[in-house]
């Protein structure tokens, strides 16, 4: 991926018009509309596309909710795993897709610019300067949430890992070819939007299983049942404080935050 991400780079970079080119096959000239994205099947497949990441998701941001809630009990699934998949969906289609570029790369959607009935300039993909508000074209969300399926592919083991990745990479692959058809992105915003969140899938999972002091399940669980002891520390310091209104004990409350904090930085 990383090695396709660096080919459109250059390419769309030295031929940026091709980006209207690809949106072009998907639009009807004489109606100025792109069809697809009036289809119901369409419109269902992409709710579907949107969904399924986030159901797969969820029970990992749940374990370690109940783990920070419930500092004994056991985490229903691994701790490297959950964090695994919990860490790459808030760093990568939430905080570094959605957060930052979509809201920073003011680069205008296919129906917004010129070209295809809309009011904006076309904007190559490295140029930030375009009109777009926030809530950009570049990159894809939603072709980060296809893209983001690899880390929970990475952790299927044996030969049926090659597959899972595939079926993983292919789903990200419609997904996103579903937003050019409708519009709504350029070719280059979906690429672009795999390289960041397979990037940081990669780092992830170095981190966290490839290096040769990677954390264990148990030691980590143990590291953020620490966290969660210490943040519920800190809840009765700060109530207590808020209560009493004294110093000290608002001081014991900065300090139980900073344990669970040394408790997350040590499982590293």
């Amino acid at each position: 991926m990383l090695v396709v991400g660096a080919a459109v780079a250059i390419l769309f970079t030295v031929f940026p018009a091709w980006d209207l080119a690809i949106s072009s096959w998907f639009y009807d000239a004489g109606h100025r509309i792109f069809p697809l994205g009036g289809a119901p099947w369409a419109k269902t497949a992409r709710s579907l596309a949107n969904y399924i990441p986030w159901l797969i998701a969820a029970p990992a941001f749940a374990a370690i909710v109940l783990k920070l809630l419930f500092p004994r009990g056991k985490m229903f699934m691994g701790a490297r795993a959950a964090l695994l998949l919990a860490l790459t969906m808030a760093l990568g289609p939430g905080l570094v897709v959605n957060g930052l570029l979509k809201e920073e790369w003011g680069r205008p959607r296919p129906v917004h610019v010129d070209d295809f009935g809309g009011k904006d300039s076309f904007k190559p993909w490295y140029d930030n300067g375009g009109a777009c508000p926030s809530n950009c074209s570049f990159v894809s969300g939603e072709g980060a949430l296809g893209f983001w399926l690899t880390a929970p592919a990475s952790l299927v083991p044996g030969p049926l890992g090659a597959v899972a990745m595939a079926g993983a990479v292919g789903f990200a692959l419609a997904a996103g070819g579903l937003r050019i058809a409708f519009g709504g992105h350029f070719f280059t915003d979906v690429v672009f939007s795999g390289v960041i969140v397979v990037l940081i899938v990669v780092l992830a999972r170095a981190w966290l299983y490839d290096r040769p002091a990677a954390p264990t399940d148990a030691g980590l669980e143990a590291a953020i049942g620490k966290a969660g002891e210490g943040l519920h520390r800190a809840v009765r310091a700060t109530a207590r404080a808020l209560a009493a209104g004294g110093r000290r004990t608002a001081s014991a409350a900065a300090t139980a935050l900073r344990e669970a904090w040394s408790a997350l930085r040590g499982a590293a």
